[in-house]
C-alpha cells in the first residue's frame, strides 16, 4: 500500500498538525505528502522528514493542474490517496475517474460552516465542498458530530468513520516557571468568526478578577476586529495578539499558560486542547463536536455552552479561584491522565483501518 496525502499547503493550526500526527501514527507504510504551494505545510514536512512534492497552482482557480496531478499520481503508483482541505478535495474530485488510487478524504469541521463568512463566493465553495464530500471511496470524519453532518449531507454512513486526532504523550516537557503574579490564559487557534474568541473577550471583561493575561495565538480575518472589540472594553493592555505562530513555539506557550479557553462556535476533536493535556493544562471549552469525550466531567475541566460569554466568565473565575488556591495543577494532572489516552499510535491504528476498508472495497 503506497499513500498519498494531499493538501493546499496554506493550512494553518489544527488541520496542519492532523497531517503531521497521521505520518507520525503511521509509520509502517509507504507515505508521501503533495501541496500546491510552498506554505506551512511544505515546511512542516520537512522539518519532521516527511518527503513532500510541490505541484505548484498559477492561482487556487488554475484548473490546468489537473492532467500534471493525474500524471504525477498515475506515474507514482499511489494506491492510497488522502486528501485535506476543500481545495485538495475538489482538484482529486475533479480528476477522479482518470485514477487508478482509491480516494480517503478526512473532513475536520463542519462543511456547512468552512466558508460562512464569505459572501456570494463563499456560498459557492460551499456548494462545491457539499458535493464533493459524497464522492470519495472513503470519508474519515474527527468528531461523531461532523460525521452526523456529512450523513446528513448525503454522505451514506457506512462510508464514514470516526477516528479522533491523537498526541505523542510519551514526550517528556520539561518543567516551565510561570508568572505566578498574573493567571495566564491562552488561546490557540484562526481568527475567523467559527472560533469564537469575541465571546472570550467579551467574557474576559465580566470577571471580577483582574490579575490575568490572555495570549493569542492565531492569524485571519477577525483580527483588526478583535483588536477593535479589545480596545472597546479597555483590555488591550492585557491581550497579546501574537499571530501565527509555529509549533514549537505554540508549545512554550501552551506551557507557559495556567489555563487553556476554546470558545469555538463548531469543533471536532480539537488536537491543540489534547497539546494542553500533554502540559498538564486543564482546558475551558465549548460544549461542541467530541470534545465533551475530551473533557468528560468537571474533575478534568470545564465545557460551556457556545456563544456564551457568561457562561465562559463563570468557568474563567471558577478557574482563576482554583489558581488562587493552588488547586488548579490538580485538575491539570487529571486532565493529562484522561486525555492522554488519545495517543497518536491509536489514531494510526484506526486509519490504517480505513485504509484496509477503502481497498476491500475494490476487490
Amino acid at each position: 500500500m503506497k499513500v498519498l496525502h494531499v493538501n493546499a499547503g496554506n493550512e494553518y493550526g489544527g488541520g496542519l498538525f492532523h497531517i503531521l500526527s497521521i505520518f507520525q501514527g503511521v509509520s509502517q507504510l509507504e507515505m508521501d505528502l503533495l501541496v500546491f504551494e510552498d506554505g506551512p505545510v511544505a515546511e512542516m514536512a520537512r522539518k519532521n522528514g516527511i518527503n513532500v512534492f510541490i505541484l505548484p497552482q498559477k492561482s487556487r482557480y488554475d484548473l490546468s493542474i489537473l492532467s500534471r496531478l493525474k500524471s504525477f499520481i498515475n506515474d507514482r503508483e499511489y494506491t492510497i490517496l488522502h486528501t485535506h482541505g476543500p481545495r485538495a478535495n475538489l482538484l482529486i474530485s475533479l480528476t477522479k475517474k482518470r485514477l487508478a488510487a482509491r480516494w480517503v478524504m478526512t473532513v475536520h469541521s463542519d462543511p456547512t460552516l468552512d466558508f460562512n463568512d464569505r459572501g456570494i463566493k463563499g456560498r459557492i465553495f460551499e456548494v462545491l465542498n457539499l458535493r464533493t464530500i459524497r464522492k470519495p471511496d472513503q470519508v474519515i470524519a474527527v468528531s461523531s458530530e461532523i460525521k452526523e453532518i456529512l450523513v446528513s449531507s448525503g454522505v451514506p454512513s457506512d462510508n464514514v468513520s470516526v477516528v479522533h486526532n491523537g498526541r505523542n504523550f510519551n514526550l517528556n516537557h520539561s518543567k516551565i516557571n510561570k508568572n505566578s503574579n498574573l493567571f495566564n490564559i491562552i488561546t490557540v487557534g484562526r481568527l475567523e468568526w467559527v472560533k469564537g474568541h469575541r465571546y472570550l473577550i467579551q467574557a474576559l471583561s465580566k470577571i471580577k478578577q483582574t490579575n490575568w493575561t490572555l495570549t493569542i495565538c492565531g492569524t485571519g480575518q477577525e483580527e483588526s476586529d478583535l483588536k477593535k472589540l479589545a480596545d472597546e472594553l479597555d483590555l488591550s493592555d492585557k491581550i497579546n495578539l501574537l499571530g501565527w505562530v509555529e509549533g514549537t513555539e505554540v508549545s512554550k506557550q501552551i506551557a507557559q499558560a495556567d489555563v487553556m479557553v476554546l470558545p469555538s462556535l463548531s469543533e471536532s476533536f480539537p488536537l491543540v486542547a489534547l497539546e494542553a493535556g500533554e502540559h498538564h493544562i486543564p482546558v475551558i471549552a465549548t460544549d461542541v463536536g467530541d470534545i465533551g469525550e475530551m473533557i468528560p466531567n468537571k474533575s478534568v475541566g470545564w465545557l460551556v455552552q457556545k456563544a456564551s460569554s457568561d457562561e465562559l466568565a463563570a468557568a474563567l473565575e471558577e478557574a482563576c479561584t482554583d489558581w488562587e488556591l493552588d488547586t488548579l495543577e490538580q485538575k491539570g494532572e487529571r486532565f493529562y491522565k484522561w486525555s492522554s489516552q488519545f495517543t497518536i499510535e491509536k489514531q494510526g491504528l484506526e486509519t490504517m483501518k480505513v485504509y484496509k476498508q477503502c481497498m476491500d472495497q475494490k476487490k
